[in-house]
């Protein structure tokens, strides 16, 4: 009499495979969302980056064709015409306005002599009561009917008197310029929504002066960073977002640091 062969799995070799399969998957799932992730943040670094060297190249081109006028006489001059008593002067600083609250830089200004930057940190766009940050009016004849910024991110002002650093008023947070003639530009303008790109900071000493080229030597460090994440300056990097539904993915900082050579009239 044959007997019969016994053939298939058992429970225990099921309960095994499908142990296997799942640990598998999973596997497979965690790597490709940390390859989505990696994808994520090298283009949101790559952004960073370009936007940051536009910026450079923006700048740099501006000090070039600006003033070589040493800081000291353009000073003298400030008090010169704006009086040593008039509360709204600002002569000791025409180069370069940080403003500093409770550690953390929150805006300011950079005069070259021939364009103004105005600009706002990113921490102004996490408020969530939605702060709106310095204001910039400009006035003249060209403009009769006063124009006031104050949705930008990163505006550039053609100011050839610097007058965005001569008449800053801190107590109401506005920058003044009466002699712009063209149109302002805020060179962050398509980084908008929470998921853009603001300046964190933005530092330029006053420039070292050469007598024997009638120049002036520009040192200018800026911080660029995403809003959404937690971008941290302090430490360069991108902490862990408050929000629990906050993409990590997309936060990206860098600190960019050039030199330019001022050389116009």
């Amino acid at each position: 009499m044959n007997k019969c062969d016994n053939k298939g799995f058992t429970l225990i070799e099921l309960s095994l495979s499908l142990a296997f399969i799942s640990v598998l998957s999973l596997a497979v799932v965690f790597i490709i969302n940390s390859t989505i992730a990696s994808y994520r943040k090298g283009l949101t670094l790559n952004q960073i980056n370009t936007v940051g060297m536009d910026l450079v190249d923006d700048m740099r081109t501006t000090i070039q064709g600006s003033s070589t006028k040493s800081v000291e006489l353009a000073q003298k001059d400030c008090e010169g015409n704006r009086g040593k008593d008039d509360n709204d002067s600002n002569c000791e600083n025409l180069i370069s306005i940080r403003v500093v609250k409770e550690n953390v830089p929150m805006f300011g200004a950079f005069c070259t002599g021939r364009y103004s930057y105005v600009w706002k940190s990113g921490e102004y766009f996490r408020d969530a009561n939605g702060a709106s940050g310095p204001s910039v009016v400009i006035s003249g004849e060209s403009n009769t009917n006063n124009l006031e910024l104050s949705d930008f991110r990163f505006l550039k002002v053609r100011d050839d008197l610097r007058e965005i650093c001569m008449n800053y008023k801190s107590h109401d947070e506005v920058f003044n310029v009466s002699t712009s003639d063209e149109e302002p530009v805020d060179l962050l303008a398509s980084s908008s929504g929470e998921a853009g790109l603001a300046l964190y900071d933005l530092n330029v000493p006053n420039p070292a002066e050469s007598n024997a080229s009638n120049s002036l030597l520009y040192s200018v460090s800026f911080v660029l960073g995403t809003i959404q994440g937690g971008a941290n300056v302090n430490a360069m990097q991108c902490d862990a977002p408050a929000d629990s539904d906050a993409n990590f993915d997309f936060c990206a900082i860098n600190q960019f640091n050039f030199a330019a050579l001022a050389t116009g009239e």
